[in-house]
């Protein structure tokens, strides 16, 4: 018999199935039928929440970035440094669904999902407490632009296969390099950038 769920409840269950999919079969190899089996819905019940393969895609990216959203929260830690230590994948972060993408227009795909995400949900959130941390004579939504930028850049390169991880690790730390005089303790990215430049020579 089929379980009965709240609408919040059974979109949770779907992204939580779908990922699962994604990760085992891969991307490509996933099709709405069979997160619908997964989730013991009828068509009109998966296509209520979810228009297309897209649609899902979006949504579990949105979640990764929702969680990382709610990782700037806690009190007194600099926001650049959360995110590098729960967003960065030079810095064993999870990856999420990324390994489940195989072809360039996937990756394309995943790519348009994040940086909508990072511009609609993430973005917001790391202005609302960078300015604490950065100093008096800057511009704290500046500084969160330049950091969400640089981000977005090295993913690109990266999940494209322009850049190797060591690649993308160097410029990660070059560009840290550039950004710590903005912050008032430029000092706590000292030892993530000589761990992303121990990884960029490796």
């Amino acid at each position: 018999m089929r379980t009965r769920l709240s609408k919040s409840k059974r979109r949770e269950d779907i992204l939580r199935k779908a990922r699962q999919l994604f990760l085992e079969q891969g991307l490509a190899d996933t099709e709405m039928e069979d997160i619908r089996l997964a989730c013991g819905v009828s068509r009109g019940g998966l296509y209520h929440h979810f228009s297309n393969k897209r649609a899902v895609l979006d949504a579990v990216v949105e979640g990764d970035v929702a969680g990382l959203a709610d990782a700037l929260n806690v009190d007194g830690a600099s926001p650049i440094l959360v995110l590098l230590e729960v967003g960065s994948s030079h810095r064993g972060a999870n990856a999420g669904v990324l390994s489940a993408l195989q072809t360039p227009e996937e990756k394309l795909d995943y790519l348009s999902s994040l940086e909508q995400a990072f511009s609609s949900i993430l973005m917001d959130a790391l202005v609302a407490r960078m300015g604490e941390f950065v100093r008096n004579d800057i511009n704290a939504e500046h500084v969160a632009e330049l950091f969400m930028t640089i981000n977005t850049h090295i993913n690109r390169r990266e999940i494209l296969g322009q850049w190797s991880s060591a690649q993308a690790a160097g410029f990660a730390a070059t560009s840290l390099e550039a950004l710590a005089p903005l912050l008032q303790s430029p000092e706590e990215l000292a030892p993530i950038i000589a761990d992303l430049k121990h990884k960029a020579s490796s």
